[in-house]
């Protein structure tokens, strides 16, 4: 696995991002399975450090985040979902770009303002309505044994509440910076607080009854569900979604693959054994699982 890691330095370093693409789609071309594919890419960022305060942008020219649209040397725990996604679906370097645009926005409109940044407002939703993921929940478990999540997404609150951190351009001053800052607060009355709502499966449930971890399907996208989540003093609103990896059935059990923020790299452990650390949790109350459409 260290060689793995630099290699990816070594790629990063002398290749363009396109090359770097393309690289990694020849590698596992002889794979057809989707799931296969997803498993074979994903496995093979492991280790791979995580990315603090966001690893992707709008690239380079863009108004308020220039940092790249795509990357393969670090990630978050959705852009981590992201790029495997794409990865997985893709044929050519063209198709993965476009993937990427498709998943991260509305649209595919590459803009800050209609990245897809609430997983329960619009990441997931926009997603399903796309025809890239479909929910899988009510194949684990009876409707009537789910729950709902709900949420106000206080968009306007979100953006007021940004701090000169959230603009990523290089080598621009700081008053600059700041200048930049209140153009993007300015576009706060363009957005109204929407209801988000979001079912899940209860944790609880998922301990008392490890035996429906067996269900979820190889390659499933799964959410993890802290219901009106209150952010409102750090982000300016409420949430309803905290973190997002893949699941994968394995001969060692149903095992969870993500970029971890703590432990600062992309790491893979049972689901069971990570669940179970939050059964006393006072906000994490379940989980939400999306399968992709192939």
């Amino acid at each position: 696995m260290k060689f793995l890691v630099l290699l990816f330095i070594s790629i990063s370093a002398f290749a363009s991002p396109r090359e770097e693409a393309q690289s990694l789609l020849d590698r596992f071309q002889s794979t057809s399975n989707t799931t296969d594919r997803l498993n074979s890419f994903s496995s093979s960022f492991l280790n791979l450090p995580y990315g603090n305060a966001g690893p992707l942008g709008e690239g380079e020219g863009s108004k308020y985040d220039q940092d790249p649209l795509y990357r393969f040397e670090t990630f978050d725990c959705t852009t981590f979902v992201e790029t495997n996604v794409s990865l997985a679906l893709a044929h050519n370097v063209n198709e993965f770009e476009n993937l990427m645009n498709q998943i991260r926005y509305e649209n595919s409109q590459v803009d800050y303002l209609k990245r897809n940044h609430f997983p329960s407002l619009q990441w997931i939703p926009n997603n399903i309505k796309n025809g890239v993921f479909k929910e899988i929940n009510q194949d684990v478990l009876p409707a009537s044994e789910l729950r709902t999540a709900e949420a106000i997404i206080d968009i306007p609150g979100w953006l007021n509440k940004a701090s000169i951190n959230t603009i990523q351009i290089p080598n621009a001053s700081t008053p600059e910076r700041e200048s930049i800052l209140q153009e993007l607060k300015s576009h706060s009355s363009e957005f109204k607080p929407a209801i988000a709502q979001l079912e899940y499966i209860p944790i609880s449930t998922l301990l008392a009854r490890p035996e429906l971890l067996k269900k979820i399907p190889s390659g499933s996208i799964i959410s993890f569900v802290r219901p009106n989540w209150d952010l409102t003093q750090s982000i300016g609103t409420h949430m309803n979604v905290s973190h997002q990896g893949f699941i994968f059935q394995t001969k060692g059990g149903t095992i969870l693959r993500h970029a971890s923020a703590s432990a600062h790299k992309v790491i893979e452990l049972t689901l069971f054994e990570y669940l179970k650390s939050f059964a006393n949790s006072p906000t994490l109350k379940g989980i939400h699982l999306l399968q992709i459409n192939h």
